[in-house]
Formats: C-alpha cells, structure tokens, sequence
C-alpha cells in the first residue's frame, strides 16, 4: 500500500523521540540520514563510504575496507527498529523495514488485528524487555559454543607459563591445585524465549526459568501477540561478562597439569558436581544450583528483594556495613559505571572438594570477580583481609568487591567487605 512522504516522515520522528532512541544519538543521526536518503529516492546508491563520510561524520579518510563502523551501526539500526516494533510500536500505523544487504527503508502500511492490539497494550508495560538476534550475540556464542551435553575439556599445558604463579594465586587456588579431583568451569546460561521459525530471541531478566515464565502469563501473552509462531525455552546464549569470566579462570588453570572440564549450567548434574571441583561464573539465576548448595553463606545476591532485586544482601551486617550492595552506577547505556561483585570459596559437597562461585549483580561484574581472583596484586588484598590470627588462609571466605568499568571493562577493583565461614556451619 503507498504511503504519504508525511506520514514516513511522522513515524520516523516517533521512532526517534521513543525511549528505545532517546540515548543513541549515533543511532538516531543514522536513523535520520538514512530515511532522507530513502523519501529522496537515493539510498539505492549509498556506499559505505558515503555514509561513513556523510552520515556519521568519518573524515575524508575513511577507508571501509579498514573500518567496519558502519556495517556495525546499521546492524544495531536493524535490532533497535525491530524491537521497537516488537514493543512500544506495537500499534503503529506506519511500519518501516531495514532489509539485510541494502540501506534503503522501506516504509509500509499495516492494519493491526485486535489480538495485535490489545496484546501490544499489554506488552508496553513489559520494559525490561531485551530483544536481540544471535548475531547480536556472536561474541557470547564464539566464547560459549553451542552446549552439548557432556563436558567439555580444555586443553592443559605445562610450561613457562607455570611459572607465572606467585604465592598468592598459589594459596588463593590451593583446593584446586593441590588434589586429584578435576575442577569443572560452569558458565551460567539465562533462559531466553526463542521464536520460531525466524530465529529470534527475546531476554527478560525478571525470569529465568520456563516455569516463572509461563506462571507469570508471559508465554501466554507471548502466543497472543505473535500468533503462528512456536515458542520455546532456550539456553545456548550467556553474558559477556560469564563467557569472559570463565574464559579468564580457563586460561589460568590450564597452565597447570590438571584435569579441567568446562560446561554450562543446564547441563551440570549434582553428581558432577559432587565429583569435582566447580568454578561457577555468573550469579544464581544464571547457575540455578548455587541456590541449593547445602552451607550457610553471609553475603547473598538477592532475586526477589523489591526494589534491590539482583542486589547483594549482607545477612549479617556489622555496624558499619550496609545491608545491600546496590547495582552502583552507570550511563544510559550501562557502557560505564560502578558495580559489585560477589566472591564465595566454598566447601564441596559432603565437605569434599571445593566449590568457587563468581558472581556480578551485573554481567561486568561476574568479568569482574574472574579478573580480581586471577591476579596477583588483588588476591593478595583477599587474603590479607580474610588471613586468620595464626595466619593461615581460612579455607571458605566470602567477599564484596567494587567494580568500576568502562566500556563493559572493569578499570578498578578493590574489596570492600570479607567473610570467614566454618565448614560446620549449617544451612
């Protein structure tokens, strides 16, 4: 159906004035030059460089061959007017297409049905919605393959790169460098909804299970606004953060001689981890068994605390402590910021073997507790605050860290609140 250059025209200033493009500037100035280009009748002829050039501001010099910025930029354009339309632009009368291999929008007309409508009402209140592709998630995937479901082993090597140990990594990593027991490494994996058979993926963090999603009506809902299309639980995706935090505890521990499994958490059965050592990456509602570990722990990060929810919860704070540790601070876009981390040795089960868990309230932060116990300089600050009177490193002990980032990178690190546990302690 045509439509009017007005009526193109009024839904891309809607478009731009949403929420989802409020923060994207970068986004919205691409978002603009592309749609002239388009109503103009000229987007057949862009070329990368003229867009670079023209529509985001490249110098002269700009060589696409070297610089891939705008095939990446006009990939996030593709995600975020699909999820506009998937969320806030449920209802709207004008539709615009980004098509693969071109840089043409294309601007439709659509009637939406009256399930179309009622279930978009519903779904704009949903927004903590977080729809991507998988090829939004091509770094996550490249770090965390498709799982299947045994373990997998890295690769050891002995060498001079064991001779990198210092003494505090030594004694932090004792429990799994001085046994027999293989240490398994067990990424968390978060539960997304796929939508067949076009291969997309929607995240919301308020559920993590295919059972809170479907109590919620969420599945339900789900059905009614994208009829024809199968929905189904799925868990081949992780966060950055929990794909580099493992990668970080691999690569340390495969300089030893020892034996190293890595999985991820829907596939990790009690048995494995009755058997071995286990290094968890990414917080409990991520590895769903850290919930049930049978030993009482001072520092919990918290699911369903009202308004903390994802917060680290100290149970038992001293009078100068907090009760929590909030989500800290950060930008529009989370690219920055302040977070926390927790860090937990624990016993194994039965009191065999050890059990670590590194865990962000945030993605960066689970990066960031895999960087603070795989260097030198910050374990060294753990063990000097959780080191008993007689010296010796206690072996279970819980701490808080702090974590500034930039650009999903943490830059600074320190602990600031530390526990020593009993091994008799009860649930």
């Amino acid at each position: 159906m045509a439509i009017a250059e007005s009526e193109a025209r009024e839904q891309i200033q809607r478009v731009l004035e949403s929420e989802l493009f409020r923060a994207s500037e970068l986004q919205r100035r691409l978002l603009r030059y592309l749609a002239e280009k388009s109503l103009s009748g000229e987007a057949d002829q862009l070329k990368e460089y003229t867009i670079g050039v023209e529509g985001l501001g490249k110098p002269e010099s700009y060589d696409p061959r070297h610089d891939s910025s705008v095939r990446l930029q006009a990939s996030k354009l593709r995600q975020k007017i699909l999820e506009y339309y998937l969320t806030q632009g449920q209802t709207d009368h004008v539709h615009i297409d980004f098509p693969r291999g071109r840089f043409k929008l294309v601007f439709t007309l659509r009637e939406p049905s009256d399930s179309e409508t009622s279930a978009g009402q519903l779904i704009l209140k949903w927004r903590r919605l977080a729809i991507v592709f998988g090829a939004a998630l091509a770094v996550a995937v490249c770090l965390c393959v498709y799982w299947g479901t045994s373990l997998v082993r890295l690769r050891h090597t002995t060498g001079p790169s064991a001779a990198l140990w210092q003494p505090a990594l030594e004694e932090f990593w004792a429990p799994f460098l001085n046994t027999s027991r293989p240490t398994v490494v067990c990424v968390g994996a978060p539960m997304f909804v796929k939508f067949s058979p076009y291969s997309l993926f929607l995240r919301d963090p308020g559920f993590n299970t295919w059972e809170e999603a479907v109590n919620s009506g969420l599945v339900n809902q789900l059905k009614q606004t994208f009829p024809g299309r199968s929905l189904e639980e799925w868990h081949v995706f992780t966060g950055l953060g929990e794909a580099g935090g493992a990668f970080l505890v691999g690569q340390l521990l495969a300089t030893r001689n020892l034996k190293v499994n890595f999985t991820n958490s829907t596939v990790l059965t009690w048995n494995d981890i009755g058997a071995n050592n286990v290094v968890f990456a990414g917080p409990p509602k991520f590895n769903l068994q850290t919930r049930d570990l049978p030993v009482a722990q001072d520092l919990v990060i918290g699911e369903n605390i009202g308004d903390k929810s994802g917060a680290i919860q100290n149970l038992r704070p001293r009078p100068d402590e907090p009760d929590f540790f909030g989500e800290g601070t950060n930008d529009a876009q989370d690219s920055f910021g302040q977070t926390y981390a927790l860090i937990s040795r624990l016993p194994g089960l039965h009191g065999d073997g050890a059990i670590l868990v590194l865990a962000g309230s945030a993605t960066v932060g689970t990066l960031a507790a895999a960087k603070y116990v795989t260097s030198e300089v910050y374990v060294r600050e753990l063990l000097e605050r959780v080191r008993l009177p007689s010296g010796k490193v206690p072996p279970y002990f819980q701490a808080v860290i702090s974590a500034k980032y930039k650009n999903w990178t943490p830059v600074e690190l320190s602990c600031v609140v530390q526990r020593v546990l009993t091994s008799q302690q009860p649930r």
